[in-house]
């Protein structure tokens, strides 16, 4: 698009996406989930959930501890196993194991693995609504802190830290 006055592009030209342009602009990332999303998720989940949240992964028995016992076998022989997670108990790792039968030996090789979550008892679930975004375990454990702190004045909790450290470099000094 020329500019008849001045015979230049015209610079909106550029920022104009087609709807195609848009739909893959929004497939390159994530959208992050605002602060309020993230305190009404914290808001009604159980700690064990906010546990693993604020973690980032969730705590799944070691081969030692569960040991090696196989759920079922899928379409293509592997051997599926299947482990929840010991802290919230919403989440299970789903291993695909191929066995082999090598010198005299049957080996084991853990070949794919993926996570489906369930719905806890009382309806508990670990994902968020759909649509409300990604929640980071920073986003998680920053809305923890905050009711954790909610209601002290940023003033009095400075002060009150400031007493402490001079209070605990005195006592270091005698």
């Amino acid at each position: 698009m020329a500019d008849e006055n001045s015979g230049t592009v015209a610079a909106s030209s550029a920022s104009v996406l087609s709807i195609q342009g848009e739909q893959q602009e929004d497939r390159q990332g994530y959208v992050r989930a605002s602060d309020e999303d993230v305190d009404l998720y914290v808001d009604g989940v159980s700690d064990e959930v906010i546990m693993c949240r604020e973690r980032g992964r969730h705590l799944f028995p070691t081969i030692q501890q569960a040991g090696i016992r196989f759920a079922e076998v899928d379409g293509d022989g592997l051997f599926i196993r299947r482990l929840v997670c010991t802290c919230c108990d919403l989440a299970v790792r789903v291993e695909k194991w191929e066995g082999a039968r090598r010198g005299g030996r049957t080996r084991f090789a853990r070949v794919a693995s993926s996570l489906e979550y369930r719905t806890g008892a009382k309806g508990e679930v670990y994902l968020a609504p759909a649509g409300r975004g990604h929640m980071t375990p920073r986003q998680i454990g920053d809305s923890v802190a905050s009711k954790a702190l909610a209601g002290q004045s940023l003033a009095e909790l400075r002060k009150t830290l400031k007493a402490e450290a001079k209070k605990a470099a005195k006592a270091k000094k005698t």
